[in-house]
This record gives C-alpha cells, sequence and structure tokens, in this order.
C-alpha cells in the first residue's frame, strides 16, 4: 500500500514583509486621496457659503434700488409732482461714506459707500415718514458689515448716519471688504432741446449743440422739462472671517426704473 505525504508551505518572511509593504504604499494612496476630497470639499463649502451669502445681499439691494422713485400716482399729476424724487428730500442720493457725508453728483464716475432713496411702499401716494410706515431706505457699508436702514428721514441732511440702521450681513461668519454705489452710468435729456437758442453760449456756429441734450453737461436754463435716468453699479466684495483666502465678489448694475422728471 502506498501513502503520500501532504505538505503544507506558507509565506516566508520577505514575503511577508513585501506585502505589508505595498498595502503600506496602497493604504497611504488611499488616505492621500480621501484627505485631498475632504479638503476640496471644505474649500467648496466654504465658497458655496461665501458666494450664497454675497448673491442673496446682492438681490435685495438691486431689487429694493431699482424701485427707487416709485409713485402710484392714482391722481395722475405731472412726474414732477413725483414726492418720492423730490431733491434734498427724497430722491435717490449716494454719499461717498458714513465718515465723509458728502453726495457724489449724479452722473460722475465716483464710489459711494452709502446709498438713500424712497418709494411708494404702500401706494397711498404720500411718502411715509413714522414708526407703523416708513418710506426713505438705504444701504451702507460700516465696521466690515452691510446695514440697512429701518427709520430716519433723508430730509435730515441727506445723511447716512441719521436713523436706525440694523445688520443685513452675518458678521459672525464673514466680513465685506467692498461695498461701493457708482452712477457713472446715468443720464440726464433736456426734452426741451432743441429750443431754437444757443443755451451753451459757446463758439460753435450750431444755434442748438448736440451737448445741450445733456443736461449733465449743459445746465437746463428756468422752465425746462429734465428727465434723469438713473443707473447705478454696485459692487459687492467679502471674505469668511476664520479664513480670510476665502473671497468673493459681485457686480450688477441697476436700472432705476422710475426717471427722475424735474421742472427746472
Amino acid at each position: 500500500m502506498r501513502t503520500e505525504k501532504n505538505t503544507m508551505a506558507g509565506f516566508t518572511l520577505i514575503e511577508l514583509m513585501l506585502s505589508m509593504v505595498f498595502g503600506l504604499i496602497v493604504l497611504s494612496g488611499l488616505t492621500s486621496v480621501y484627505l485631498a476630497v475632504v479638503t476640496s470639499s471644505t474649500e467648496t463649502l466654504k465658497n458655496t457659503k461665501l458666494n450664497s451669502q454675497l448673491m442673496t445681499i446682492m438681490g435685495v439691494m438691486a431689487d429694493d434700488i431699482r424701485r427707487a422713485g416709485y409713485w402710484s400716482n392714482s391722481n395722475l399729476l405731472a412726474p414732477t409732482d413725483n414726492p418720492f424724487n423730490q431733491v434734498d428730500d427724497s430722491r435717490l442720493v449716494i454719499v461717498t461714506s458714513v465718515a465723509n457725508n458728502t453726495k457724489i453728483v449724479d452722473d460722475s464716475n465716483v464710489d459711494g459707500s452709502c446709498i438713500l432713496y424712497s418709494y411708494d411702499r404702500d401706494e397711498d401716494g404720500l411718502v411715509d415718514n413714522s414708526s407703523s410706515s416708513f418710506e426713505y431706505y438705504g444701504f451702507r457699508l460700516i465696521g466690515g458689515t452691510v446695514q440697512v436702514r429701518s427709520s430716519g428721514s433723508v430730509t435730515q441732511g441727506d445723511s447716512c448716519t441719521n436713523g436706525n440702521w440694523y445688520d443685513l450681513s452675518d458678521d459672525d461668519l464673514y466680513q465685506i471688504d467692498t461695498l461701493t454705489f457708482n452712477p457713472g452710468n446715468s443720464s440726464c435729456a433736456n426734452s426741451s432741446e432743441p429750443d431754437g437758442s444757443d443755451s451753451d453760449n459757446d463758439s460753435n456756429t450750431d444755434v442748438d449743440d448736440e451737448d445741450e441734450k445733456n443736461c449733465y453737461k449743459v445746465a437746463a436754463t428756468a422752465g425746462h422739462v429734465t428727465v434723469e435716468t438713473r443707473e447705478i453699479l454696485i459692487t459687492l466684495a467679502g471674505s469668511l472671517k476664520n479664513d480670510a483666502s476665502v473671497k468673493a465678489r459681485y457686480s450688477q448694475s441697476v436700472r432705476v426704473r422710475n426717471d427722475l422728471v424735474r421742472l427746472r
């Protein structure tokens, strides 16, 4: 009777060590990939959070500024009688800053960090200025925070310091590095031109120059009606408080729907 001897073979020490080395290499690669994905996801989350917040603030400002000068005008009065477009009272005004309370000329390519305006929110035809019904509005940048006006009166010196303001941006999570309003793309048309007279008194042989139609270039004389189309460029930029390297910046041009009609 013949018998066979069964033998069992295992790993040698060298083979076992090589297996462990290869395993560590694979594990290290997987760990690196995992860490890269986690880091990328964290950065994406931070950027998404900041972008979302800034886009929301920009949307709120653009939608509200677009309404400046709105008047229900149920009695069909002349546009020049619009109580929400009165100079030194309810008309849209851009101010250089809270600290330097200087008004910016309507068509100048200059940035301001505060804007004031009014519109007929309750459609009663009156500019309301009480705690129960307030129709003077504004936005400003102060201390890295965007604030919105909750009460006050533009008649108080067109000042960005009067009235009550509350925070629109969350200064615990991020700070606003830039908020500017620029009226440089606004335009003004003298509806009385051509009027057959040399309003700018220049050396040009033409009685009615092309420039005379632009009441920003040539001031309209008494009795002339002008129509101003306001276009405001808003720029907003911010960064995260816990990671200043995460930044975002947005710009949007807002066409105010209600033109400013004035009798000079």
